[in-house]
Order: C-alpha cells, then structure tokens, then sequence
C-alpha cells in the first residue's frame, strides 16, 4: 500500500445509501439511541491521499470539532513519516543516515517495521528505498543496489537512530498509512466517540457496527477494473482494520509486471499476485502484511496469515483466482 501516492482506491466501501460516507455505526439497544443520533462525515486531502472521516453522536458541533481535530492529528503523523517532504523526521534520517533525537511514534514505527522484517525473513523491508528510487528512474539492473537493503541494519537505540550501511534509505509507504490511521481511531475514541470509520486511501480501521448494528462491508477491488470501480468481492468487518497492495496501484508496465511493490531481496516486482487483502486488528498490521503477502506469494502468504492471530487475508492471483484464509467470511460482490 502507498502512503501518499495511492491513485487507484484498493477498497470500495459498500452502502446502499449515500456510498462512502454512509457507513457508521455500532451495536446500540435501541433504547439507548437517542433520537438525534446522527452519522457525520468529512473528508480532506493530506499530502495526496484523500481521508475520510465518519463518527455517529448526537451532537452535531461536538462531531466536527472532534472531526478537525482528528484531521489534525493525522497531518501530523503524516509530516513525521513521507520521506517526500524535505523537512520531515525521515527525510532527515535518509539525507543524514542518523537522527540523534527521533519523534517517539517514528521511533515506534521503525522499531514495528523491523519486526515485520524478522516475521516475513524480509519480505518485508523498509530499507527498499534505493531500490524503489531506481527502478522508478528506469534502471533496471538493481543487484549492486540490493546490497544497501537490509532492514537489519537500522540501529535503534532510545530515540536515536542509525542506518547502518551507506547509501541506505527508508521508505514507510508500506507502513506509515496504516499507522496514521490508527492515529486517527486513537484520536477519536479518546475524544468519546465509539462508532467511527477512518479510511485513508482504500486502507480503513473502523470502531463498532454501523447504527444498524450491521457491520460495515467492504469491497476487495477487482485488480484489473479497479478504476471503474467494479467489485470482485465483499467482506463483513466490524472493529478491524483493513488494507489491500495491488500490482494496479502503481504500476510502470502495460501487463502488471514491474510495480511500485518489489521484492527486497531480488531487486522485482513479485510475479504471483494482483492484489493482497487483510484485516487485522490495527491498520498498520494489515498495511505491512499487505505488502509483505504481495512479496511472498500465494502460498507462503497464506500460510503466515494462517499462523497469524487476528488476521485475515483474501489474496487474487493475476489470473483473478480468490484464495482466502479459513477464517476470511468472503462473500461475492453479487450477494
């Protein structure tokens, strides 16, 4: 999943209603509803990626100014963890290769991001940066540059923070979205609303059901009409947070074959897969095991998802077969 540049939605969310801005709600004794409850939603772009708010209260002007706030909140992350902007905390550490006072949630992310490192034996890998950077400048030969990616080499020690080989960069865009929409539930449970949806470029965590006390449906992209807007499946989800990696989201050839996603430790772009779906229980667990489960394939990706607590996965093979985990209640988009 890209963090700031996600121009293809991965997930469409479904409502009979109003669309993507309907979708709110939680399991609430009818009793207890008050009578002006009402579904609150709005969205603004931050650095690229259009966000979505929903909260349910009852009070209108206590939902906008929980809503600004929010908004806030994240636009915060978000200037800590693109290395795009030249000011930002990582932008530094990929220019210097130490920060000698790291922000405390980049520190946490980075520290996270290594253990998706060990998880997926570098599947995984932050440290792809130089990778990425070349073979979006259109080199293709990338095996001297393989030897600076190595997610092993971040040195973390209290909140300073070194890349240990030269020449080596971080880039959080398979993580940092899902961290800052974690930030952004966080942000609204502490200001009391239980009921929320945040989704941020196709990756969402929601709180609770919608008023109905349905859960939420979420549609899997079809990887091939995706801009269109057309719908290979349909997933239930209520408190969980869900993230998809595509070969469509980004991608620098006719066919699929060459892609913003690449795996770290043989310089391409995966062959096996369209897409990666998974819920999980935070949106930055489901956004890195997205990525991860892009670079390992149907089989070994299943397998880990399998073994992984809490989370599911629907993958699409490039000859649009759905494989999902035991526990992924899929439901075809006609349903």
């Amino acid at each position: 999943s890209n963090m700031i540049d996600s121009c293809t939605p991965a997930v469409t969310m479904i409502s009979s209603a109003f669309g993507a801005l309907a979708l709110a709600g939680g399991v609430i004794a009818p009793s207890l509803l008050a009578p002006q409850a009402t579904t609150h939603s709005a969205v603004r772009t931050l650095m690229g990626t259009r966000i979505h708010l929903t909260v349910v209260a009852d009070d209108a002007r206590q939902a906008e100014t929980a809503i600004t706030a929010t908004f806030d909140a994240m636009a915060r992350l978000v200037a800590l963890f693109d290395h795009r902007q030249p000011a930002s905390a990582l932008a530094t550490l990929n220019r210097s290769g130490y920060l000698a006072a790291a922000p405390v949630e980049m520190v946490d992310v980075l520290k996270q991001a290594v253990e998706f490192g060990e998880l997926t034996a570098g599947a995984f890998d932050v440290t792809v940066k130089p990778l990425l950077d070349a073979r979006r400048a259109g080199v293709t030969a990338l095996s001297t540059l393989r030897s600076v990616v190595d997610y092993r080499q971040i040195e973390i020690d209290g909140q300073r923070v070194r890349l240990g080989l030269r020449g080596a960069a971080i880039t959080l865009d398979g993580i940092a979205k899902g961290r800052v929409i974690d930030g952004g539930v966080e942000a609204l449970r502490q200001l009391g609303f239980d009921q929320v949806l945040v989704e941020a470029g196709g990756d969402l965590r929601t709180l609770g059901r919608r008023a109905d006390g349905t859960p939420w449906r979420v549609g899997i992209a079809h990887p091939r009409r995706a801009a269109q807007g057309e719908v290979l499946s349909v997933l239930p989800v209520a408190a969980q947070a869900v993230a998809t990696s595509g070969d469509y989201m980004d991608t620098f050839a006719a066919d699929y074959s060459e892609h913003h996603i690449l795996d770290p430790r043989l310089g391409r772009s995966p062959v096996d897969l369209a897409s990666a779906t998974v819920l999980a229980a935070t949106a930055m667990e489901a956004d890195a095991l997205g990525t991860a489960l892009m670079v390992l394939g149907s089989q070994a990706g299943l397998a880990l998802a399998e073994r992984l607590p809490g989370v599911e996965a629907v993958l699409v093979t490039k000859d649009l077969r759905e494989l999902a985990t035991s526990g992924a209640a899929v439901r075809q988009a006609t349903a």
